[in-house]
């Protein structure tokens, strides 16, 4: 008898694990992707959106088309309850059953936890959708546009996805330089890590000296260990009374995984990430699996401020290819993989140059590590974005890489 697999979600993790799943299983076991998009976004070009350097068509991808083509279903709607005592999820449209359930919902943005942090109800900006990104687009322009000002980027207590703010940062300073308006221009960053890079792992051997050395060629002013207090259409300020002059402030909060899966015993923790064993299913319900931001990822050090551990978007695809084996080894019996051995790659661009780094495990003490800044590493990442969106479109094989 067939088996029904829910994926929930059709970003990095969901789209990959679908379509892997369909690789694995005969056309007897139904695949049904759940997601509230019907379009793939290259999220790690959304910064470039920001500066006006890419068009949001040419890093999105009808995903919905893509995965109906390879004969997984597609249904567009919004999870808004689990139940795996009874193997099903309620959505806006209705209820989903299955035998096997992948949880890839990425995040949702705890903007409430801060007075007036976001673009909706509050006074600094986001970028984790085409939508946040071209509205702080239009306003980075206005704030440029009057010729001088105070320009702030930041990573609030408790977040995890920590180098779009770094990259902002440097792009930002990269263009005024290009516009000869860079005298102009205070640019300040802050950030819940301990030290510059740490990235919520403890760091990447001496590239959190390369960033101060960065910082301090570039002026971009900067503060770690940073609690943020509030967002006012004048201030952005800090819990020690530090204040910054808000003429543009783009402020990443820190996430929930899925309302979704909260209140639920042995499901998620209290913030909605689902723990997992090492084969990345859920230690209670062992059918339910889960990849990417979903998973409950605990950080590995304790910091004065909160700080999450990241999952990019090369981790979270590894996460699904292993995902996708091991219910195919549920389902047709076999040796399982570990999906916890963690490798990253990471480029985070300045536009005029970047700073690759890879780094295997995640976690120090490492097997390798590697960091490298030039204009090379920045070719690196347009050309990687080039050929994904291209993978996706016309069935190229996809790369092991990284952004």
């Amino acid at each position: 008898m067939g088996k029904r697999i829910l994926v929930l979600g059709s970003s990095f993790g969901g789209y990959r694990c679908a379509a892997g799943l369909r690789k694995r299983l005969g056309s007897e076991h139904t695949i049904k992707v759940v997601s509230s998009e019907e379009v793939f976004t290259f999220v790690p070009s959304l910064p470039w959106v920001v500066m006006g350097w890419r068009d949001p068509a040419a890093i999105q991808f009808p995903v919905a088309e893509s995965l109906r083509s390879k004969g997984v279903e597609f249904v567009q709607d919004t999870i808004v309850k689990a139940d795996p005592e009874n193997n099903r999820v309620t959505g806006r449209k209705g209820d989903y059953e299955y035998d096997y359930l992948v949880a890839a919902t990425g995040s949702e943005l705890d903007f409430d936890a801060i007075p007036g942090l976001g673009p909706d109800r509050g006074h600094s900006y986001s970028i984790f959708s085409v939508e946040q990104a071209l509205g702080a687009r239009q306003a980075l322009e206005g704030a440029i546009a009057k010729g001088s000002g105070s320009l702030v980027f930041g990573n609030t207590q408790g977040a995890s996805c920590l180098g779009p703010v770094y990259e902002m940062a440097m792009m930002v300073d990269t263009e005024l330089r290009r516009r000869r308006l860079r005298n102009r221009f205070q640019i300040s960053l802050f950030t819940n890590e301990p030290a510059l890079g740490h990235f919520g792992v403890g760091g990447f051997g001496r590239v959190s000296r390369m960033l101060e050395d960065e910082f301090a060629d570039r002026d971009i002013h900067w503060k770690v260990n940073n609690k943020l207090a509030q967002v006012t259409p004048d201030e952005v300020e800090t819990e020690d009374g530090v204040k910054y002059k808000n003429n543009f402030s783009l402020i990443v909060p820190a996430f929930f995984g899925s309302h979704a899966y909260m209140g639920i015993d042995g499901l998620s923790n209290p913030r909605g990430f689902i723990p997992a064993d090492d084969h990345l299913a859920n230690p209670k319900y062992q059918n339910v699996y889960t990849v990417g931001v979903s998973l409950a990822l605990p950080p590995p050090v304790a910091t004065p401020v909160p700080v999450g551990v990241p999952k990019t978007g090369q981790m979270t695809e590894a996460m699904a290819e292993v995902a996708a084996h091991n219910i195919a080894a549920d389902i047709h019996g076999g040796a399982k993989k570990r999906g916890k051995d963690f490798e990253v790659i990471c480029i985070a661009d300045a536009g005029d140059t970047a700073i690759y780094l890879s780094a295997s495990p995640l976690l120090p003490p490492r097997n390798k590590l590697v960091h490298k800044k030039g204009k090379m590493a920045h070719y690196m990442k347009v050309a990687f974005e080039k050929y994904y969106m291209a993978s996706l479109r016309y069935g190229l094989p996809s790369l092991d890489f990284g952004w």
